[in-house]
């Protein structure tokens, strides 16, 4: 038994990222408690790597994989069978409408093969076709029935993954989003002698939202591919429907839920979450680390302005590339730099090096991967995030410690970060300048601005040394969540 088990869903150690950063500072600055990690990936990678040397006290890593799956074997003896897929036909319907309540009853039936429910009795029996008939006539008989069928499979495979699989024994279970690693904490709220935490650095679905509704792997009847439509189509409103009631189990199974600013709370609650289990913890960093970075600083031979985090569609890196084209014609010694992975939507990437050719951007802008930011930050002059969708950020706390301005879009907790969240806070001055999403008109102008008036420049750059000192240091931050581990643990 650990003291706290991680449920990761394709996160920390083998993807680099803010959430994964603060996992790893997490789990760094407790040496005294044991750590075991269950991390959640679609299927076996054998590239993967570890993205962080792993401290000491993280003992042990079980991996689920949601897809990776052999429909093989015997089925149940045919009364078992049949109790269990009645209870998962209730439960369909009833969290589907809304009703939570029967997930613990139901819970046995699904989790437990030994009570009738394996892989093929839930995709090669007569009886679990018939079920699958009838929720289509119920639901969806609008659809064609074979699309159904496989939007049927691609969820309930990896959900009775998830329901099955062994949970390590923790004295306390922490999740970092609801989805299926949210599912998993409902299993041990359940079934485990423990408490349950959740942080939510992003609303999981509100970000599944946006997936959902630009994916192009959901099935849309092909009629409806060629005209503007004002709501989804059922096969990704489906998909979100599936997504919600994650949500919804996790935040009624969870004990304690910390969030990282106001903003998320509210998604929280118009989301199902209690309001009296959320606590506000923002994230922090090393402050004095970042100092020194920013006492190095030293005057750049252009003007150096830098995206950084990975080259994924979240976090529209294409914006970027339209406001630097717009930029390099108010200022034609400016260069734009990338820093962050390229390999995890490789098409993506691609795509956005055929921008920069095609807007002759190619002399002006260096995509350079993951980098070591102890390097580049006294070489940055300006830091530029231009997301679809953020929590906390960690580049706007690090890029202001470093004592650099910030151009974001006004999503998640930026508005606070950079202008403050409280009456005292916004009195040390804004420490960068707000964008809409997609504006790269906007975000051009707001980089011009800032490089081309000094004053305004030093101005922002103080504050933001000073808000990140004063509000997020991470010491005191960190020591938050080992008081709140201990309490849980006992």
């Amino acid at each position: 038994m650990t003291d706290i088990c991680l449920l990761l869903e394709g996160t920390y150690p083998f993807t680099a990222g803010g959430v994964s950063t603060w996992i790893h500072q997490l789990i760094s600055a407790m040496p005294d408690l044991r750590f075991s990690i269950l991390h959640i990936a679609p299927l076996p990678n054998p590239n993967r790597e570890y993205k962080y040397k792993l401290p000491g006290n993280v003992v042990d890593i079980q991996d689920l994989f949601l897809h990776d799956v052999k429909i093989e074997g015997p089925l149940s003896p045919r009364a078992k069978r049949l109790e269990a897929l009645e209870r998962l036909a209730n439960l369909h319907l009833d969290l589907f409408n809304g009703r939570l309540e029967g997930f613990k009853d139901a819970l046995p039936y699904l989790r437990d093969p030994k009570l009738g429910l394996t892989l093929p009795d839930m995709f090669r029996s007569e009886e679990a076709w018939h079920l699958l008939v009838k929720i289509y006539q119920q639901r969806a008989e609008d659809v064609s029935f074979l699309d159904f069928f496989w939007s049927w499979r691609s969820i309930y495979v990896p959900l009775l993954k998830t329901l099955q699989c062994p949970l390590p024994a923790a004295r306390l279970y922490h999740t970092v989003s609801t989805g299926y690693a949210g599912l998993l904490s409902s299993i041990a709220h359940l079934t485990q002698d423990s408490q349950v935490l959740l942080t939510e650095h992003g609303v999981y679905t509100h970000e599944r939202l946006l997936e959902i509704s630009q994916a192009t792997w959901i099935y849309s009847p092909h009629r409806e591919r060629f005209r503007v439509q004002r709501e989804l189509s059922f096969f990704k409103r489906l998909w979100l429907g599936f997504f919600d009631v994650l949500g919804k189990l996790t935040y009624q199974n969870a004990d304690r839920i910390i969030t990282l600013f106001e903003g998320n709370k509210a998604k929280q609650i118009a989301s199902g979450a209690p309001a009296d289990k959320i606590s506000l913890i923002p994230n922090g960093i090393d402050v004095e680390h970042y100092a020194k970075l920013a006492a190095a600083r030293g005057k750049t031979d252009a003007p150096t302005v830098a995206f950084i985090g990975r080259v994924v569609p979240i976090k529209d890196v294409k914006t970027f590339l339209h406001a630097a084209k717009m930029v390099k014609a108010a200022i034609p010694a400016a260069r734009f730099i990338l820093l962050g992975p390229t390999d995890e939507e490789a098409e993506y990437t691609q795509e956005c090096k055929d921008l920069c050719r095609a807007t002759g951007l190619d002399g002006s802008v260096k995509f350079l991967g993951k980098a070591d930011m102890k390097e580049w930050y006294p070489k940055i002059d300006l830091v530029v995030l231009t997301s679809l969708s953020e929590a906390q950020p960690y580049v706007l706390l690090e890029a202001n410690a470093a004592g650099i301005p910030v151009v974001a879009t006004d999503v998640g907790a930026c508005r606070e970060m950079l202008e403050g969240r409280t009456s005292e806070d916004r009195r040390l001055g804004p420490s960068g300048l707000l964008t809409g999403v997609a504006h790269p008109e906007g975000t051009a102008a707001a980089i011009t601005r800032l490089l081309t008036d000094r004053g305004l420049w030093t101005a922002m750059a103080e504050a933001g040394q000073s808000r990140v000192r004063r509000y997020y240091d991470q010491t005191d931050l960190i020591s938050r969540y080992l008081n709140l581990y201990e309490k849980m643990m006992r």
